[in-house]
C-alpha cells in the first residue's frame, strides 16, 4: 500500500521535522518523506511526483526556510493542482510568500512548539482522523457495554465527542420549533461589520510623574492624526498620553476603550532629531512593526516631523502597508467562511497582485463576499474594478461584460467615498486602457490631492507618466516617493523605471529593475527575456523565453505587443522590446 501522507520540508529543518515524523510512524502512519537527498538530484525526482500523486494528504512543515525552497514550492503547487488535502504545520512563525498564498488561503493549520513533539504528533493524528487517514495501530477506545460491543468504535475520542454534540444539536433543531429558527436567522443576518480598520494613536508624557505632553510630542501626534486620516480605510482616534514606561497591557487597555484593532505609539526626542514608533495588534498584543527615524536620514531642507510622519503613515496604512499585511497574514490561516470583510478584502488584493486567470476568478469571489458582508467598503469596489479590468488586459476572458462590471464597481466605490484616494486612482486604469489621457491626468491630480502619502497613488501616477512617456521626470519622482513610503513594494512599481531606462538606451539599468518585478507573469517574463537579449546574455534570454513558453504555451510576439499597447508604452520603447523579443523567439525555436 503506497504511503497516504507526503511530507514536504526544508532539509535545514530536519532536526525538528524528523522526530515528528518518527512519532507518526510509531503510531502506524504510513508517511513518505525525502530523507535520502532526492532534492539534491539534478532533476526533480519522478519518485517525488509519484509519491505526491499517490498520497491523500500533503503535510507542509512550514518555516522561513521552507518558504524559500524552490522544491517545496513545486511540491505544494503539485499537491494543490492534484486536489490533495493540504495540512500546514508551522514549526516557526513565518510569513507566507506570494507564491504560496493561493494554495494556503483559508486552510486551517497546526503549530508545533519546540519540545512538544508528542503533542504535535497527537494533534496531527486527530486532524488525519477527520480526513479518513487511519493509523495501523488500534486507537484506544472507551469501555463499552455488551449491548454496544458490536457497534464500530470511533477513530478518536474527539470524533466520538463531536458525534454526540452533533446529534444533540440536530435533536434540538428538530424540536425547538419554527420561532427559535427565525430568531437565529435574524440574528445571523443582522451581524454588523466595521467598514474601517480602527487605529489609535498615542504619545507619551514628558516624565514618568508628570502628565504634561511636550510641544514636540503634541505636534508629532497631530501630524500623524492628520496624515493617517487621509487613508479612508481607517478610523483614527487619538488616545490619551501614556507614561514613558507604559506597559503593553496599559497600551492595549487604551485601545480597547476606543474599540481599536491597532495602536500606534510615537515619541520624539526633545532635540527633534529622532522619532520612535511601534505598532501593536490589540487582539494578541504583538508589536509587529517598529521604526526609529533620524533627522539625518532625511535629505533636503524639509521639516523632519512632517517628512517622518508622511513616511510612517504610508508604511503602516498604505494599500499594502504593515497593517494590511498583518490582516492578510491572519486571513491566510482562517477558513474562508470565518473571514471578516477586511480579511476578504486583503485576500482579494493579494490574489489580484499575483495575476493569473485562476487568481483573477478567485479574487473576484473574495471581493464579492467582502461586499456581501459589508456593502459600504469603498476600497473593495475599487479593487474589484481593477480585477475585472485585468481580465481584459491579461486576455483571460473569464468574466462576461468585464469592462461594464469594472465601470460599475469603480462608480460604486466613488459613490460610497468620493475622497477615497484608492478609489480615485483606480479610475485611471480604465481611462488609461481607453487611451483617455485627459481623464487620467485629472484623476491623478485629484488622487494626489486626496492622499499624497498613499504608495498606490504615487506608484500608479508614476507608472502612467513613466510607462507612456507622458512625463518621465515626474514619473520617476513619483515612483521614488512610492518606494520610500512602501517597504514591501509590489513588482509592478518597478516597471516605470524599466521603460524610462529603455527610452535612454540604458539596458543594463532597465534589466536590473526588471528583475525586481515578480518576473513570473505573461507580462513580466517577455520583458526580462528581451532585456537579457539586449544586454548580450542570450542564454538567460532564451531561459526566460522557455519559462514563458512553458507557462503560457500560446503566448507570442503579437500577445506581447498587445500587452504593451494596452499600457500605451512609449513607441520607441515598445519597438525596442518587440524587436528584441522576436529575436529571442527565433533563437529559441529549433531550426526547421
Amino acid at each position: 500500500m503506497p504511503p497516504e501522507i507526503f511530507a514536504s520540508y526544508s532539509r535545514e529543518d530536519q532536526a525538528q521535522v524528523f522526530p515528528i515524523v518518527d512519532k507518526l510512524r510509531e503510531r502506524g502512519i504510513n508517511i513518505w518523506i525525502d530523507q535520502e537527498g532526492i532534492h539534491g538530484a539534478k532533476l526533480w525526482s519522478q519518485e517525488i511526483v509519484n509519491a505526491i500523486d499517490n498520497s491523500k494528504v500533503f503535510i507542509l512543515f512550514a518555516s522561513a526556510k521552507a518558504f524559500l525552497s524552490k522544491n517545496v514550492t513545486k511540491e505544494l503547487a503539485l499537491a494543490s493542482e492534484s486536489d490533495k488535502h493540504i495540512l500546514p504545520i508551522f514549526i516557526e512563525d513565518a510569513e507566507i510568500p506570494a507564491a504560496m498564498k493561493y494554495q494556503l488561503a483559508g486552510i486551517q493549520h497546526l503549530v508545533h512548539e519546540q519540545g512538544q513533539t508528542e503533542q504535535t504528533a497527537d494533534n496531527i493524528l486527530r486532524t488525519l482522523g477527520n480526513l479518513d487517514i487511519q493509523s495501523a495501530e488500534p486507537q484506544p477506545t472507551a469501555a463499552v457495554t455488551p449491548s454496544a460491543a458490536t457497534k464500530p468504535t470511533s477513530r478518536t475520542p474527539l470524533v466520538a465527542a463531536c458525534l454526540v454534540i452533533a446529534l444533540a444539536v440536530i435533536a434540538f433543531l428538530l424540536f425547538r420549533g419554527d420561532s427559535a429558527q427565525e430568531t437565529s436567522t435574524t440574528s445571523a443576518a443582522t451581524k454588523i461589520y466595521k467598514s474601517t480598520t480602527d487605529l489609535c494613536v498615542v504619545t507619551v508624557h514628558n516624565t514618568v510623574e508628570g502628565l504634561e505632553v511636550s510641544e514636540e510630542n503634541r505636534e508629532l501626534r497631530e501630524e500623524l492624526d492628520a496624515k493617517l486620516s487621509r487613508f479612508k480605510d481607517y478610523k483614527v482616534d487619538k488616545g490619551k498620553a501614556v507614561s514613558p514606561d507604559a506597559t503593553t497591557q496599559e497600551l492595549l487597555e487604551i485601545a480597547k476603550v476606543l474599540d481599536a484593532e491597532f495602536i500606534l505609539t510615537a515619541t520624539i526626542e526633545s532635540d527633534k532629531k529622532r522619532i520612535n514608533v511601534k505598532l501593536l495588534n490589540v487582539e494578541d498584543g504583538r508589536n509587529f512593526w517598529s521604526e526609529t527615524l533620524r533627522a539625518s536620514d532625511f535629505k533636503g531642507t524639509g521639516d523632519f516631523i512632517d517628512e517622518a510622519t508622511g513616511l510612517i503613515a504610508g508604511r503602516i496604512a498604505g494599500h499594502d502597508g504593515a497593517i494590511h499585511r498583518d490582516i492578510l497574514k491572519k486571513a491566510l490561516l482562517k477558513k474562508e467562511e470565518d473571514m471578516t470583510p477586511m480579511e476578504l478584502l486583503q485576500m482579494g488584493k493579494a490574489l489580484w497582485e499575483e495575476s493569473t486567470s485562476e487568481n483573477m476568478v478567485k479574487a473576484i469571489d473574495y471581493l464579492n463576499k467582502c461586499v456581501q458582508l459589508n456593502p459600504d467598503i469603498s476600497t473593495a469596489y475599487a479593487i474589484l474594478s481593477e480585477v475585472y479590468l485585468e481580465d481584459i488586459r491579461g486576455e483571460y476572458n473569464k468574466i462576461p461584460d468585464a469592462m461594464k462590471k469594472a465601470k460599475e464597481s469603480i462608480n460604486r466605490a466613488m459613490d460610497l467615498n468620493p475622497s477615497n484616494a484608492i478609489a480615485i486612482i483606480e479610475q485611471i486604469w480604465i481611462s488609461w486602457y481607453e487611451k483617455d489621457v485627459v481623464s487620467v491626468k485629472l484623476q491623478v491630480e485629484s488622487a494626489l490631492k486626496a492622499n499624497p502619502y498613499e504608495p498606490l497613488v504615487l506608484a500608479s501616477a508614476g507608472a502612467f507618466n513613466a510607462m507612456t512617456g507622458a512625463d518621465y521626470q515626474s514619473g520617476i519622482k513619483q515612483l521614488d516617493q512610492a518606494l520610500k513610503y512602501n517597504d514591501t513594494p509590489q513588482g509592478w512599481y518597478y516597471l516605470g523605471y524599466v521603460t524610462y531606462y529603455i527610452s535612454i538606451n540604458n539596458f543594463e539599468s532597465a534589466l536590473e529593475f526588471s528583475l525586481k518585478m515578480s518576473a513570473n507573469t505573461h507580462f513580466d517574463l517577455p520583458i526580462v527575456s528581451a532585456l537579457f537579449w539586449l544586454n548580450g546574455d542570450k542564454v538567460s534570454a532564451v531561459k526566460y523565453y522557455l519559462e514563458l513558453a512553458d507557462k503560457y504555451p500560446n503566448f507570442n510576439v503579437k500577445n506581447f505587443e498587445y500587452s504593451m499597447d494596452a499600457f500605451t508604452f512609449e513607441k520607441a520603447v515598445r519597438n525596442t522590446l518587440s524587436k528584441a523579443y522576436s529575436e529571442v523567439e527565433s533563437a529559441a525555436k529549433p531550426s526547421e
